[in-house]
């Protein structure tokens, strides 16, 4: 049996969170067209006869912004890069290389930690995959590039294959079932801000949180789940709300079905706007 954690490395935005929910065979973090969705790094699991492989999916290194959150997460980053066995490297075939994957590539050919390059997309006509050759020249050290669909599921056995390849022997780091560490507050949580951004898409910035703050089962097998979406201004507020409260309903609508499709019971959730200016000074 081999055992090991495998860090999803790249810049922002290249599809590691659909590869990571792709990986583990369930959705355990959150894809939005947004970059820099992924605020921690989330663990999936993926189970297999020859052992475990423990998922790393971490935010992308994003050099745009200067804001606290930008710098926590490119921390974030370099942080998981010390204690992991392996690294996928995720490119985008259909975007220039810029400064953000040349800061990238400078810290894994640093690293002695064993490197598979993987190019996302290969389910795009070859004209919209215009970097393609540039990212098969690409050498970080890597033992293996493999092109890869995360939309479409291509290719990932032949990925899997070779990151047991590189593991070492090891038992288990979690029971069979467990496909991630997120705790069910944090996936509802991070489900609502899936939501949040997909409504509010170019609009908002970065400045949600969310915070759940009830759950109660109910003698029915239904839940009640309370939750409150933080924002820095009056400004946000309202347009998360929404005119007419337009936004907010489609937020809670989306979230409540995608929750009663996941969790196979009725759920009513309370959904309300509160202002923190200072939240984001307090992120962890």
């Amino acid at each position: 049996m081999k055992s090991g954690f495998v860090m999803l490395a790249g810049r922002s935005n290249v599809g590691k969170s659909t590869l990571l929910n792709a990986l583990v065979g369930s959705k355990v973090a959150i894809v939005t067209p947004k970059p820099q969705t992924t605020r921690h790094p989330v663990r999936g699991i993926l189970h297999d006869p020859r052992g475990q492989i423990v998922f790393v999916d971490t935010p992308g290194v994003f050099l745009g912004k200067k804001d606290f959150i930008s710098k926590r997460l490119n921390e974030f980053v370099q942080e998981t890069l010390k204690g992991v066995d392996a690294i996928v490297y995720v490119m985008d075939p259909t975007r220039k290389s810029g400064i953000e994957e040349a800061m990238i590539r400078t810290m894994l050919r640093a690293t002695r930690t064993p490197i598979i390059n993987v190019i996302n997309h290969i389910d795009l006509p070859e004209r919209a995959r215009a970097f393609r050759q540039a990212c098969l020249d690409t050498d970080v050290g890597q033992v293996a590039t493999i092109e890869i669909s995360a939309l479409q599921q291509k290719n990932l056995n032949k990925l899997v294959d070779e990151l047991f390849e590189v593991l070492s022997e090891g038992e288990p780091f979690y029971p069979e079932m467990q496909i991630t560490d997120l705790k069910h507050k944090d996936w509802l949580e991070e489900l609502i801000r899936e939501k949040v951004f997909l409504a509010l898409e170019k609009e908002l910035p970065y400045s949600v949180k969310i915070a759940v703050e009830d759950i109660e089962e109910r003698p029915d097998g239904s839940r009640y789940i309370d939750a409150t979406i933080w924002t820095t201004s009056e400004r946000y507020k309202r347009m998360i709300i929404g005119a007419k409260a337009s936004k907010i309903k489609e937020i809670g609508t989306k979230t409540r079905k995608e929750l009663e499709t996941a969790l196979d019971t009725k759920i009513y959730l309370d959904l309300s706007v509160k202002v923190d200016p200072k939240w984001q000074e307090r992120f962890r």
